[in-house]
């Protein structure tokens, strides 16, 4: 792999991680904030994948996201009652 690709991957995770944070603190969307982490996830599965010097806690890393979109997905029907309540209890 290059570093191109991984420059990418990086670039990649980053702002999916980003872009679901700003959707946590503003307008929530549950439906992008399980796009941006399945995304974020999805690339450090790749780059270790395809990088063999990735560093391999992006795995333990891509684990905590899935864990992370997990928990909202089942919090969910609490977020669109009362997001902020729902936030805190999560944090």
């Amino acid at each position: 792999m290059t570093h191109d690709h991984s420059s990418f991957h990086n670039e990649k995770m980053v702002s999916n991680l980003i872009q679901a944070e700003d959707h946590f603190q503003g307008q929530h969307c549950p439906e992008c904030e399980d796009k941006h982490l399945r995304s974020a996830a999805a690339y450090m599965d790749e780059e270790v994948s395809h990088n063999p010097s990735a560093n391999p806690e992006l795995l333990m890393l891509a684990q905590k996201v899935r864990n992370i979109r997990r928990d909202l997905q089942s919090m969910q029907g609490i977020r669109h009652d009362n997001s902020q309540n729902a936030l805190r209890e999560f944090s």
